[in-house]
């Protein structure tokens, strides 16, 4: 009985081990993140994983925002899921843009102003009276909010120059922005609506951060005001309309891939 116990012990214990192999996942770091020793962002920092690195998930279900890992120095931790990726499933197979110029659709998902819908943006987004600076929260909400959701967004790497590299601690390296604009009917004040957008971020050696999503968001209103007799216009032209809601899923998911196209000379669909 000692020895057919043994026996099921082992086997049991070989397909927990060879099952776990082959399971495996490897993460690849992005963005520059802590490795915490648990899923919150009030525990100081084991190491500062920087890209490239390679890391095994340890479990695919987040928690907090935070992923589960092992570095290859066998060091175990919790990252920010935000700023590493799955190699078998890259957050890029569904986005132009790489990572980091996106918000984390758990934490930044993007949230409409429920008083302006398709039927009265006549009287309020397309029309030229009407002005951003009517519902635009102040910067002493703002402010705090972007320090926080900084924090939230492992944010944190030491930049007292502010050079601005990714993962700067530096809040002048980041627009908090809404990432359904005020002037396309985004919510003011939702948080789901704000995010700490960097402005250096790059793409093939060119900056894409916050600057330039504001030209999507000018030629997106121009779109959605096409329509609108006598309509206010600024930035990029439109050429055909677009709906509000399609505005909307434009800003909340891949606006780069309509920067690119409005660049070529085209229309976003």
């Amino acid at each position: 009985m000692g020895i057919f116990k043994s026996f099921r012990f082992s086997l049991a214990m070989m397909v927990f081990v060879f099952g776990g192999v082959a399971s495996a996942q490897s993460l690849i770091v992005k963005r520059n993140v802590n490795l915490r020793s648990d899923p919150s962002t009030n525990v100081k920092p084991i190491v500062l994983l920087t890209p490239p690195a390679q890391l095994t998930l340890l479990d695919s279900d987040k928690q907090n925002g935070f992923y589960h890992v092992r570095t290859s120095d066998g060091k175990e931790g919790w990252v920010w899921a935000k700023n590493v990726a799955i190699e078998s499933t890259p957050p890029s197979s569904t986005r132009l843009g790489p990572l980091e110029i996106y918000p984390d659709s758990t934490r930044t998902s993007g949230f409409a102003d429920p008083d302006i819908t398709q039927a009265n943006i006549a009287d309020n987004l397309c029309n030229p009276t009407w002005s951003t600076s009517t519902i635009r929260p102040p910067t002493s909400y703002t402010n705090p909010l972007k320090l926080t959701q900084m924090q939230q967004y492992a944010d944190t790497v030491n930049d007292p120059n502010a050079t601005c590299m990714l993962s700067s601690n530096s809040p002048g390296c980041y627009e908090e922005d809404h990432l359904i604009s005020l002037e396309n009917g985004g919510h003011p004040r939702d948080p789901r609506n704000l995010w700490p957008e960097p402005y250096k971020t790059q793409v093939d050696g060119q900056t894409v951060g916050a600057r330039q999503k504001d030209t999507v968001e000018n030629y997106i209103h121009n779109a959605i005001c096409f329509d609108v007799p006598g309509h206010k216009s600024h930035g990029t032209a439109a050429h055909a309309s677009m709906t509000l809601q399609r505005g909307h899923e434009i800003l909340a998911g891949d606006w780069y891939a309509c920067f690119v196209t409005i660049k070529q000379g085209k229309d976003c669909k």
